[in-house]
């Protein structure tokens, strides 16, 4: 008898290393757009702080004036209305220059004193989402890259089958 073999089950689905490359590819290709969620979750939390938090006096009291964007942050005190004292973190664009010691407005939950921004200083969510943007703009154009190297090579095999063809006559 001739033809294929029946007695070995074919296993035609993906091996357990497939499987894996394929979850960690979907997780690296959705990081950017949850990043890019996450930060404009946290945008919007803050703005809905601005609107309905308590303000307070706060003291600059520490101010990381280096190079990298992500580091350059500021340290405010302040004392909530029930008289303990708290503290927060905001990021500073290169172009602000806050000074030790100086007063600023803080902006805080009323219920948790430890939610708290600083009005004028970037929310984190906008590094979180700037990097998100980044993300999903590279790994989308590595797909762009991707799809067009393989339709160019699907269509030049099409025409070198073409040619390969007998021609009629």
């Amino acid at each position: 008898m001739t033809g294929r073999r029946t007695d070995k089950n074919r296993n035609s689905g993906l091996t357990w290393k497939g499987k894996l490359n394929l979850a960690v590819t979907v997780l690296v290709l959705l990081l950017g757009p949850v990043m890019m969620g996450l930060g404009s979750f946290m945008i919007g939390a803050d703005e809905d702080l601005a609107r309905s938090g308590v303000q307070a006096a706060g003291t600059i009291v520490r101010f990381d004036d280096v190079t990298k964007a992500s580091e350059r942050r500021m340290k405010v005190e302040f004392t909530s209305g029930d008289g303990a004292s708290h503290a927060t973190w905001a990021a500073v664009d290169h172009d602000q220059y806050p000074v030790v010691g100086d007063a600023t407005t803080v902006i805080y939950a009323e219920h948790d004193p430890g939610r708290a921004i600083v009005p004028g200083y970037e929310s984190d969510g906008v590094w979180v989402r700037g990097v998100g943007t980044v993300l999903t703009c590279i790994f989308a154009g590595l797909g762009v890259i991707f799809v067009l190297l393989m339709v160019g090579a699907y269509l030049k095999g099409r025409s070198q089958r073409g040619k390969d063809a007998p021609s009629p006559g």
